[in-house]
C-alpha cells in the first residue's frame, strides 16, 4: 500500500493564485449566483435606481471578504461620482426653476407696459383718421334722419371728412374723443399684450389639444386675450365712439369725459356703458386672424427675437392687419351704430336686428363704410404700436 501523497502545497498555491486571478474579472452577479440570474431583491433594487443598486452590491459583496481592493475601491468611486451627479443635477433643476418663476413673473408687466406704450404713440398719431372712420361708420343713422334737412351735409369720403372736419370745427375736432382713445388704449393694449403673453405660455401646459400646433396656440392665445379686454374697457370705448361723432345733429353733446359719464348713468344706466359689447366679442375674430398671421409672418421672415429688424416687422405687421381688417370690418359698423344709441326707442334692438336693418335700408356697402379710411389708419396704427411694443421689450 503507497504512503499516503503529501499535500502539493505548491500546487495549492497556484489553484489560489489562479482562483484569485479569475475571481477579479468575475461579475458580481455571476460569482455569487452560480445560475448567472438576477437574484429577486436585485431586480427590485434596479428598478428604484442605480443608487440602491449600488448600496445593495456593496452590501452583497463586503460580507465575502475576498473583493479584492481595486474592485471595493472602482465600486466606491461610482457611488460617490453618482451622488455628486444627483446633487449636481437637483440644485441645477431648482436653479432653472426658481429662474423661469422669476422671468414668468416678470413678463406679464413688461408686456402691459410695452403694449400701454405702444397704444399711446399709435393713438396720438392716428386719432384723426379714426374720427373719420368713426363718422363714416355712423353717417347712415345721421343720414336717413336728416336726409333734406337744411344745413345738414353728408361726408363724401376720408379726404372730404378731414377737409370738412377741419373747416369746421378746426383741429379739435380732428383729435375729438382723443382723451377717452389715450384712456382706452393704455389699459388695452396693457391689458392684451399681458393676458396673449401669458395664455401663450400656458395653453400649451393646460391644453393637450392646442399644444401640437403653434398656429391653434396663438389663436386661442388672441381670442382669450381679445375676449378679456373687450369686457374690461368696453365704458371706455363707449365714451370715445360718442365723442367722435358729437356733433350739431347728435343726440348727445358732452361737455366733458366727466359730464358723459354723469349724464350716461343718469339717462342710460349702467347698461349704457356696456353697448356694443356683442359687437366687440365679434371682434375677437379680428385679432384671432391678425396676431397669429403675424406671429406666422415673423416666422417666415426670420425676425431674430435677440435683434429687431425693423423692416420686417412693420411688412408682418402691416399685412397681417390688412387682412384682419378686412375680413372682419362689418363687425364694427354695427358696434359704433349700437354704441351710440343714446335715446329710446332704439333703432337697433340687437346685433341681427342691426345686420338685417342695416341690409334693407343701406345695402352691402353700408357695412363697408370707412373700410379705406379705416385701412389708411389701422395699417400704420398697427404697423407702429407693433414696431414700439416689439422695441419696448427689447429695452425693459
Amino acid at each position: 500500500m503507497s504512503a499516503p501523497r503529501e499535500p502539493d502545497h505548491e500546487h495549492t498555491d497556484n489553484n489560489k493564485d489562479t482562483q484569485s486571478q479569475r475571481f477579479y474579472p468575475m461579475h458580481e452577479r455571476d460569482h455569487f449566483w452560480p445560475s448567472g440570474g438576477i437574484p429577486p431583491h436585485r431586480e427590485m433594487d434596479r428598478r428604484h435606481g442605480d443608487v440602491r443598486l449600488g448600496q445593495s452590491m456593496a452590501a452583497d459583496i463586503e460580507p465575502a471578504g475576498a473583493l479584492p481592493d481595486a474592485a471595493a475601491l472602482r465600486l466606491a468611486v461610482i457611488e460617490t461620482a453618482r451622488q455628486t451627479a444627483n446633487s449636481s443635477n437637483s440644485s441645477k433643476s431648482d436653479e432653472k426653476v426658481s429662474s423661469g418663476s422669476r422671468t414668468r413673473q416678470r413678463q406679464p408687466w413688461k408686456s402691459s407696459l410695452a403694449g400701454a406704450g405702444a397704444g399711446c404713440v399709435s393713438s396720438v398719431v392716428t386719432c384723426p383718421l379714426d374720427v373719420v372712420k368713426t363718422r363714416l361708420q355712423y353717417q347712415g343713422v345721421l343720414q336717413e334722419r336728416f336726409r333734406g334737412v337744411a344745413g345738414y351735409r353728408p361726408y363724401g369720403g376720408t379726404l372730404d371728412t378731414l377737409r370738412r372736419i377741419f373747416v369746421e370745427e378746426g383741429v379739435h375736432g380732428l383729435y375729438r374723443g382723443l382723451a377717452p382713445m389715450l384712456m382706452g388704449y393704455l389699459p388695452t393694449w396693457g391689458i392684451y399684450f399681458a393676458a396673449y403673453e401669458a395664455l401663450k405660455r400656458d395653453v400649451p401646459r393646460h391644453c393637450p389639444w392646442a399644444s401640437d400646433s403653434a398656429a391653434t396656440v396663438h389663436v386661442v392665445s388672441a381670442m382669450g386675450a381679445g375676449a378679456t379686454t373687450s369686457v374690461l374697457t368696453n365704458p371706455i370705448w363707449v365714451l370715445k365712439s360718442r365723442f367722435m361723432t358729437q356733433s350739431a345733429f347728435t343726440e348727445y353733446r358732452y361737455k366733458s369725459m366727466w359730464h358723459a359719464v354723469q349724464v350716461i348713468r343718469r339717462t342710460e344706466g349702467l347698461g349704457g356703458f356696456y353697448k356694443g359689447l356683442g359687437s366687440s366679442l365679434l371682434g375677437v375674430t379680428h385679432v384671432a386672424v391678425q396676431f397669429p398671421l403675424y406671429e406666422q409672418l415673423k416666422e417666415w421672415l426670420h425676425v431674430d427675437a435677440q435683434h429687431v429688424d425693423s423692416g420686417r416687422i412693420l411688412a408682418a405687421s402691416a399685412a397681417s392687419k390688412m387682412v384682419a381688417s378686412s375680413v372682419t370690418y362689418p363687425h364694427e359698423v354695427i358696434r359704433t351704430r349700437l354704441q351710440n344709441q343714446s335715446a329710446r326707442p332704439y333703432k337697433y334692438r340687437g346685433i341681427c336686428h342691426a345686420v338685417q336693418l342695416i341690409y334693407r335700408e343701406e345695402g352691402v356697402r353700408a357695412f363697408y363704410r370707412g373700410l379705406a379710411t379705416n385701412l389708411i389708419r389701422t395699417v400704420p396704427a398697427s404697423m407702429m404700436t407693433l414696431l414700439t411694443y416689439e422695441l419696448l421689450m427689447q429695452v425693459l
